[in-house]
């Protein structure tokens, strides 16, 4: 305890009275510079004055000067101890502004020593406050500096996101800083778009992180051309290695050809995309048929892409549950119902910014409780150039064949090896994704219809794509005999890829298939009439050939 007198006759006595009660304190004569530092110190102060030395003045003038110069943070508490009656009444009305305390001297001994430690305590209590908000301020800094970096990486880690693509509009709000919705774009090598939209369990920072290794797994695989189900597989991969238990990623991924036409899709637990044409008729929806990323295992993962003919003047919209989750000022959340109205009032490309003001007129000025992200793609030539390769003249005829036992059917992924095997070389990488979509189909085919004896019929159903794969899963886990061959035959010369696919079934009838194209399934076999140059069934549909033109 400091204290601070004008050696008066009034000091003198205090100061005995002092002594009396067992302070521990530290005297001086008043200065400018020693009261100055008496209310800067880390003990409390006091300042002792007789009214004929007029010292009021001089202490409220340093007070002052101590709250203007912006540290009366870090001023202790103190007491003023005067016989100066006059100026009682004015120090009282400055206690809370100066953090003063005052005494009319004479004061009965035992309520001095109360007020002493009563301001002891008080200026303990300041000392914890200030303490605490520097520590809270430092933490700020730091945290705000780690925000920066953050930013800066996924600023980075971002920059070839292909959001100004021309025939995509995106509306994007994240509910903090860091948005754990995920919308990538990007083009592939032949002229075609992909386009990813992701949102991961909570919002914030910590799921903001996932977009790191997703994003660079996207734009690379992107960049080689890689096939709808390859980047999923990959994206699993990483995230059922990185994720901690509760935490996953439900996600839809879509590739539309460079002509606009073909439209290649997975959905793992995503709200269905809506297809849409520009007259504002809902065309179809693009459901969710699989987990969502990082939950399964490698071996328990489904792959398995919808492939369709998008219709000219069409439009896809993707979005998270955060937009038909999004709660209106009066109470109401939006749903899909009313997504679904907007997307046929807002149909055409150029009405896509009426369509965000509705939005944002529902909500009015109700705070967000989760991300918002909606993306409207239009199915039109994309318009983007095809990646010129080097002629590889050289290129070697190949001859691969693959005989699959019922073992290796329930255990393994027979197409994605295939195209592991031939897909990187030069002439065919470009082609990924059309092989993938070839082979994949042909072979879904002779396993289901083939082998396991499902019925596509039935997926017409309301409950039809779950009852029907469920159907296949039970069929799978019990096979225990037959077998499917995968015969590739490369004409370098030609630039020819020849496919034959052969199962032990029973056959099936294709034609009936094929003829179904127009519903919920049948639609991969008009696929395969569309992008290859033969196509041909032998043995009562147990064999398909067909052949593709690089």
């Amino acid at each position: 305890m400091h204290v601070v007198h004008d050696h008066s006759k009034l000091a003198t006595d205090v100061l005995h009275q002092l002594e009396q009660l067992d302070f521990e304190f530290v005297t001086a004569g008043y200065s400018e510079a020693v009261a100055r530092n008496g209310l800067l110190s880390s003990d409390i102060t006091i300042f002792i004055y007789a009214a004929q030395t007029q010292l009021a003045p001089a202490l409220r003038k340093l007070f002052q000067q101590a709250r203007e110069d912006d540290f009366e943070a870090d001023i202790n508490d103190c007491l003023i101890i005067t016989d100066d009656a006059r100026q009682l009444g004015r120090w009282n009305d400055d206690r809370r502004k100066f953090f003063v305390d005052v005494v009319l001297w004479p004061e009965p001994i035992g309520i001095l020593k109360t007020r002493i430690q009563s301001l002891e305590h008080a200026n303990s209590l300041r000392a914890e406050l200030t303490q605490t908000r520097h520590s809270l301020a430092w933490h700020a800094t730091r945290i705000d500096r780690e925000h920066q970096l953050v930013e800066h990486i996924f600023r980075n880690a971002l920059s070839r996101n292909y959001l100004e693509f021309p025939h995509i509009r995106t509306y994007l709000t994240p509910v903090s800083k860091f948005n754990g919705d995920l919308c990538l774009v990007a083009p592939g090598p032949i002229g075609n778009i992909y386009v990813f939209m992701a949102d991961f369990t909570g919002h914030g920072l910590a799921p903001a992180t996932g977009a790191l290794p997703l994003s660079q797994a996207f734009f690379a695989m992107a960049d080689r051309g890689v096939s709808v189900a390859e980047m999923v597989t990959e994206f699993n991969f990483r995230l059922n290695r990185l994720l901690p238990d509760d935490m996953f990623c439900a996600g839809i991924l879509l590739e539309l050809s460079a002509n606009g036409e073909r439209v290649t899709f997975w959905n793992g637990g995503m709200p269905p995309a809506v297809l849409f044409s520009d007259s504002g008729e809902i065309i179809d929806r693009m459901p969710a048929q699989h987990m969502a990323l990082g939950v399964l295992d490698d071996d328990d993962f489904d792959s398995r892409v919808t492939t369709f003919r998008a219709p000219l003047n069409s439009n896809i919209a993707l979005y998270t549950d955060g937009v038909i989750e999004l709660l209106g000022h009066k109470m109401e959340f939006l749903g899909s119902d009313t997504l679904e109205q907007l997307l046929q009032r807002f149909s055409a490309p150029a009405d896509f910014p009426k369509l965000v003001g509705e939005l944002e007129h529902f909500r009015g000025t109700q705070p967000l409780h989760d991300d918002l992200s909606l993306a409207v793609l239009s199915c039109c030539p994309t318009g983007l150039d095809e990646l010129k390769q080097p002629n590889d003249d050289t290129a070697m005829p190949f001859t691969l064949t693959i005989d699959l036992t019922a073992n290796q059917l329930r255990e393994l992924d027979p197409v994605n090896h295939v195209l592991n095997a031939i897909g990187t070389l030069p002439r065919l990488r470009n082609h990924r994704t059309t092989i993938y979509l070839l082979l994949a189909e042909a072979y879904n085919n002779a396993l289901e219809h083939g082998l396991l004896r499902l019925d596509s019929s039935i997926k017409q159903a309301p409950e039809g794509f779950m009852n029907y794969y469920q159907l296949r899963a039970e069929r799978l886990s019990a096979l225990d005999e037959g077998q499917i061959r995968i015969h590739v035959n490369f004409i370098a010369e030609k630039g020819l890829l020849e496919f034959t696919v052969t199962d032990t079934g029973s056959g099936w009838d294709t034609e009936r298939v094929i003829s179904s194209s127009h519903m919920n399934h049948g639609r991969g076999l008009d696929l395969l009439r569309q992008l290859t140059t033969q196509l041909k069934w032998e043995q009562n549909g147990r064999e398909v050939y067909f052949s593709y033109r690089l």
